[in-house]
């Protein structure tokens, strides 16, 4: 479930956060940090749940869906940086 919600949820909602920070997610640069930015979110995922799991046990079911809310949550923010850091190159 993993791997498909990596790719086929987290892609979907990579590319949507991108359009509405007004960067074309087909276009070239996009592309290549795509990528990037869904195996950053999904390590940094993994490590918020270790250290949520120190503090007490979840199922496998609770697992699965706190960590890919995790992951959902590290997506928007890095999607929402990288469209910054490319208006403000824009910019300069």
């Amino acid at each position: 479930m993993r791997l498909w919600s990596k790719w086929k949820k987290g892609g979907a909602l990579l590319a949507d956060v991108l359009k509405r920070n007004g960067i074309d997610p087909t276009a070239a640069a996009a592309q290549e940090v795509f990528s990037q930015i869904l195996n950053e979110a999904e390590a940094a995922a993994d490590t918020r749940l270790k250290d949520e799991q120190a503090d007490g046990n979840l199922s496998p079911d609770e697992r699965n869906t706190r960590w890919e809310a995790l992951f959902f949550e590290e997506i928007r923010a890095r999607a929402k940086d990288y469209a910054q850091s490319a208006r403000n190159q824009r910019k300069d």
